[in-house]
């Protein structure tokens, strides 16, 4: 991948989203922000070149996958591959060159799409799949516990340390995308989490689940009163999946699954990015 493919790898990581929700008959998404999502797939360039990885024809942009090594992590966050070329090897292709970058690792995570070709891919790699639920909804009758600030990149050391006790590698400059696309850091003494910009859920590490309690909840009360979304649980995160049961969110498991393999530390407490994990 090169710096001139960022804005084709963002539409066509759209394209091919909106392609499965229409084949799964799910509601269309909206396109992300012009500038959010020129930053996510810049990103991969400025940290991780080795891990990015485009395919072309005659027709333009055919596939991209993109990953990360963060510590001994390998994370794929994206793997797209243009309608008319799916189901053709091209997908399975792109992702062995991207997963060579993967070599040393002692960890891999990624999260899948709720499409069906896409799981099998992840499982012939080696990888475990969770399932997941997803929550939505908006809040009701929850108080920001005491003991809870809003953070900074000044904050970001801690968030570091963080990571590697409970996931086995630190997020590092992943955490400063998601500051600069409008997202909000907030920090206890035992933990972090991020908030989306639509006011959701987008990370979540703490290292007892008394501290991902309090997080989650502030993240509820801060809400005020829209509806929200938090995605990615699985069934081992029995703290979150109670805390939202309370706050009378809606909790489906029409999502995707989490992939994962090696030493990753506990994962848990603990509630992943979709695109950072």
């Amino acid at each position: 991948m090169r710096a001139d493919d960022v804005e084709a790898v963002a539409a066509l990581a759209f394209s091919a989203g909106d392609d499965v929700d229409r084949r799964l008959g799910l509601p269309p998404s909206e396109p992300p922000e012009v500038a959010i999502a020129h930053r996510r797939y810049a990103h991969p360039l400025q940290t991780d070149p080795g891990g990015a990885w485009v395919a072309e024809d005659e027709h333009g942009l055919a596939a991209c996958a993109l990953s990360f090594r963060r510590d001994d992590l390998w994370i794929l966050t994206e793997l797209s591959v243009r309608p008319d070329r799916q189901s053709a090897g091209l997908g399975r292709e792109i992702l062995a060159r991207c997963h060579a970058y993967a070599e040393g690792a002692q960890a891999r995570a990624l999260t899948t799409s709720r499409d069906p070709r896409a799981l099998r891919a992840y499982v012939r790699l080696g990888l475990e799949a969770h399932a997941c639920f997803r929550a939505s909804g908006t809040p009701q009758d929850v108080t920001e516990p005491p003991g809870i600030r809003d953070g900074g990149r000044q904050d970001i050391p801690f968030t570091e340390a963080v990571d590697r006790a409970i996931r086995g590698a630190a997020h590092g400059p992943d955490l400063e995308v998601l500051l600069d696309s409008g997202q909000q850091l907030i920090v206890s003494d035992r933990g972090y989490a991020v908030i989306a910009e639509t006011g959701g859920l987008r990370l979540l590490a703490a290292y007892d689940e008394p501290a991902a309690r309090d997080l989650l909840r502030a993240v509820l009360a801060r809400a005020e009163e829209r509806r929200i979304g938090v995605n990615w649980i699985t069934g081992r995160q029995q703290w979150a999946i109670e805390e939202l049961v309370a706050a009378r969110m809606e909790l489906a498991s029409d999502t995707g699954a989490l992939c994962l393999d090696g030493d990753l530390g506990p994962w848990q407490p603990y509630l992943p990015s979709g695109a950072y994990l």
